[in-house]
């Protein structure tokens, strides 16, 4: 396994200006740069890249892909993204659901089948002509509270979409909180994997508790002082060091080469320390002639 640890900048509030200047500082070779918000103005971002000596490991792309009135622009905007992604030196753009609003359920509480279909059928087009036009492939990012949550539906749309276009870019918390363990997915899915996010869900929150459950505790501390973190920093949470050590053995498993990524929503500590402890924990559980710039 040969892997380069990159970083979030969700944490920060302060603009990615000063979120680029930190993750650089901790240590960090690269971060998901918001591509997006500077495609009037990439020579910007590659000099905010450069003068940090950080690289761009993706960037991050969410659509209302089964909404057939939506698609056009959404499949637009994403491939706009995607042809400035090789002048940044990246290859990987991250694909995500919108909300699970009203969207009709089965009778296992998941996102009806016809539905998930029109999603996957229009991510895989959008990341078809992502790769076909400029080399770069799509990885899916999992994520609680969206059409692609629970196991059943991270694994239906592993099955609808073409592994030529689409790979898996899991979030190992947001695989827990959907109930889905963690190593599991990596291990069924190893083949496809092309993308790691990795960071703990709040030790109130295991993965063997049903969402709905956990989106009682959630709800029920929304006014808590301190503020309630669904997510916490790797290792201090409900996944634990054994259970985030399980999906680097995974990873170890299949010589994954590429990148994983710190995330930290949100934190008590300030934005750099809690990355900080996020890249202490990533460097003391990988080994060294695993790690590359």
């Amino acid at each position: 396994m040969k892997v380069k640890l990159g970083c979030q900048p969700l944490t920060w509030k302060s603009g990615f200006e000063t979120a680029a200047q930190e993750i650089a500082a901790i240590g960090y070779s690269g971060t998901e740069a918001p591509v997006g918000g500077y495609l009037d103005r990439l020579d910007e971002l590659k000099k905010l890249l450069a003068d940090n000596n950080l690289q761009c490991s993706s960037t991050y792309c969410g659509g209302a892909f089964e909404n057939a009135e939506e698609l056009p622009k959404i499949t637009e905007r994403i491939v706009k993204i995607a042809a400035a992604l090789p002048e940044l030196g990246c290859d990987r753009l991250i694909l995500a659901a919108g909300g699970r609003g009203t969207h009709p359920l089965d009778e296992n509480g998941d996102i009806r089948a016809d539905i998930l279909q029109r999603f996957a059928d229009g991510a895989n087009e959008c990341a078809r002509q992502c790769f076909e036009k400029y080399g770069v492939k799509s990885v899916l990012h999992n994520h609680a509270w969206t059409l692609i949550e629970s196991p059943r539906e991270v694994d239906a749309f592993m099955e609808m979409t073409d592994p030529n276009f689409v790979l898996a870019g899991f979030d190992t918390a947001q695989l827990a909180y959907g109930g889905y363990e963690p190593a599991d997915a990596f291990a069924k899915w190893k083949s496809r994997i092309g993308y790691v996010h990795i960071k703990d869900n709040h030790p109130l929150l295991p993965t063997a508790m049903p969402v709905k459950e956990k989106n009682a505790i959630r709800d029920s501390h929304k006014d808590a002082t301190p503020k309630f973190h669904v997510f916490a920093g790797l290792g201090q949470g409900a996944m634990g060091d054994a259970g985030l050590d399980a999906v680097l053995e995974v990873l170890r498993a299949i010589d994954y080469q590429g990148w994983i990524v710190g995330e930290l929503d949100s934190t008590d500590k300030t934005p750099r320390e809690g990355n900080q402890e996020n890249f202490d924990w990533l460097q003391a559980h990988l080994q060294a002639n695993e790690l590359i710039k």
